[in-house]
């Protein structure tokens, strides 16, 4: 379902109106009943799904203290449930589960599962209900496209929560901002008319139509999903609650650590946490460390060959990138401050076509075709 849709407007809507009439002792409820209910409405087998993880999640990781195979069987669970729905929507099978489609928000909540069994094994969180869980797990401004927020977070927030003007304005506004971005310049201007633009060079400048192309599709999916995470964002405002940024001006970066710092921020951090640390912690290889967790990231989006390349090649990027920082201790330090403003603009260049070129990976349907596309874009012009 679409968040430029009227079926979605109105859930919003009503979750906020009601939300903010009942009685404060029953506010979780509400975040219950509209999250299953729109599931439900949407796709019963998402919201079976979500209900089946709440209950095993909560059963296998609420009691402390959790031993270490409880923690590794809770999270193979999870993780192989979502291995399963991300390789039977690559090859498309059907069978008795119906449409091939990944459930609504698998993504995002099966993730929030495994935080909170590790956080619950490290032993982070203070005593805490189900009720507090559920709501965290059942919080619908955030099902369908993140940010992967933390519980403790949320549960702090959620304990405090009472009406401010303030905060419920900002909400408005940047629910705004993510229409914005969506249906103005996602849709309409680099969904319609960029397109309609580079095709009328397509004839005659087909590298250079194919190489704006990639600029196009590259930034087009980057305010559709900047635009999603302000509405959810936005919305959860609405509810009195602050969840995690995605974004920070991504493509303004000036190398490619400074860009995974500020895109899909929620998931970033999630994965430095979670992979990046615990085997730069066991093998003290940072290499080994950023091309394993960004292989895992590339998987996180679909489980196929083009997306371990493209997690690799992000993974090369970034020890070249640690490498370089040492290196570069041996280098002249640039005092002109144009000059370095020069650096700093060739630097964010370089970022942002290193990542664009990525991008490639993504978008087209195989590895062999986004070959291609890279052999017309670097030699197709000669």
């Amino acid at each position: 379902m679409s968040v430029t849709s009227f079926t979605w407007i109105w859930w919003l809507c009503g979750t906020v109106a009601v939300y903010w009439l009942v009685p404060a002792r029953f506010r979780d409820v509400v975040l219950y009943a509209t999250a299953v209910g729109f599931l439900a409405a949407y796709d019963a087998q998402s919201a079976a799904l979500l209900l089946v993880l709440l209950a095993v999640t909560w059963l296998l990781a609420s009691q402390r203290p959790i031993d270490g195979r409880r923690v590794a069987l809770t999270c193979a669970l999870i993780v192989g449930l979502l291995a399963f729905y991300k390789i039977r929507l690559v090859t498309g099978r059907t069978d008795w589960l119906g449409a091939t489609a990944i459930p609504l928000g698998l993504s995002y909540y099966s993730f929030r599962c495994l935080h909170y069994v590790i956080e619950q094994y490290k032993g982070s969180f203070r005593p805490h209900t189900l009720r507090e869980f559920a709501a965290y797990l059942l919080f619908l401004p955030t099902i369908m496209a993140g940010p992967i927020h933390r519980f403790e977070t949320f549960r702090r927030d959620f304990s405090r929560c009472r009406w401010d003007s303030g905060m419920f304005a900002e909400g408005l506004e940047r629910i705004l901002y993510g229409y914005f971005k969506i249906t103005v310049i996602a849709v309409f201007l680099l969904g319609e008319e960029a397109a309609f633009r580079i095709e009328a060079l397509e004839l005659q400048y087909p590298t250079l139509a194919l190489y704006l192309t990639m600029m196009q599709r590259s930034l087009h999916g980057f305010f559709l999903f900047a635009g999603y995470s302000d509405i959810a964002i936005g919305f959860a405002r609405l509810l009195g609650i602050r969840v995690m940024e995605n974004f920070n001006w991504p493509f303004i970066r000036k190398n490619i650590s400074e860009f995974w710092a500020s895109w899909h921020i929620s998931l970033t951090s999630f994965i430095r946490e979670y992979t990046y640390a615990p085997i730069f912690a066991v093998t003290r290889n940072a290499t080994l460390a950023a091309i394993v967790s960004m292989i895992l990231f590339g998987l996180w989006h679909e489980i196929s060959l083009k997306y371990i390349v493209w997690g690799a090649y992000h993974g090369v990027g970034i020890a070249v990138w640690q490498w370089f920082q040492g290196a570069k201790l041996a280098l002249p330090t640039v005092t002109s401050r144009p000059l370095r403003r020069v650096v700093d603009f060739c630097s964010i260049v370089l970022t942002f076509h290193f990542v664009v070129f990525g991008f490639v990976l993504m978008y087209e349907p195989t590895l062999a075709q986004a070959m291609d596309v890279y052999k017309r874009l670097l030699i197709g012009w000669l």
